[in-house]
């Protein structure tokens, strides 16, 4: 019986951490995993909506994978709104870079004394 017990909760512990990890491949902050499928509500969506796309890109935190997809299809309002996240995208990504580059100077700067 208690052999039993034991196995059962090795099992348990086991697809609990497997869960774990493939929850862990999805940016907590965007919702698309590596491939750029959207997870929301426990859910897998092929893709996410403009505006799932539009937050990560406020972020800096649009994959490429989803940037290259965006505004494939659609009007050209859509292209043109597609064309306006990516350009979001790029932009917060280069301030973040150099808001890091500059912290780094500040510190090796501040070593340096």
């Amino acid at each position: 019986m208690k052999k039993k017990l034991i196995i059962s909760g090795a099992l348990v512990a086991s697809i609990i951490a497997a869960g774990g990890v493939g929850y862990a491949a999805i940016s907590s902050d965007c919702g698309y995993d590596a491939k750029g499928n959207f997870h929301s509500g426990g859910k897998v969506h092929a893709f996410g909506t403009m505006n799932d796309a539009k937050a990560c890109a406020e972020k800096g935190i649009l994959p490429e994978v989803v940037a290259k997809r965006l505004g494939v299809w659609g009007d050209a309002a859509t292209k043109k709104e597609a064309e306006a996240i990516k350009k979001l995208d790029a932009t917060v990504k280069a301030e973040k870079e150099a808001a890091e580059k500059a912290a780094a100077e500040a510190a090796k700067a501040k070593e340096s004394k």
